[in-house]
């Protein structure tokens, strides 16, 4: 059985460099803000996505107390 995973919802320690680009290779985005300094703008889109990950990775923390 293989299980294919579209996003991976971390805390920000384990957004590292090594760790996203083995999620790239492999076609998994990893939720949260990418590494190095913030862009001046952001786009709408990726605002909301960072949103939606957000509030999906507080449900399942909640879970866990």
């Amino acid at each position: 059985m293989v299980v294919s995973q579209q996003s991976v919802h971390v805390d920000k320690i384990y957004r590292t460099r090594e760790n996203l680009a083995w999620c790239k290779e492999r076609g998994i985005r990893l939720s949260g803000l990418p590494l190095g300094r913030p862009p001046k703008n952001r786009s709408a889109e990726l605002k909301k996505q960072a949103q939606e990950d957000e509030s999906f990775r507080n449900a399942i923390e909640g879970k866990f107390g």
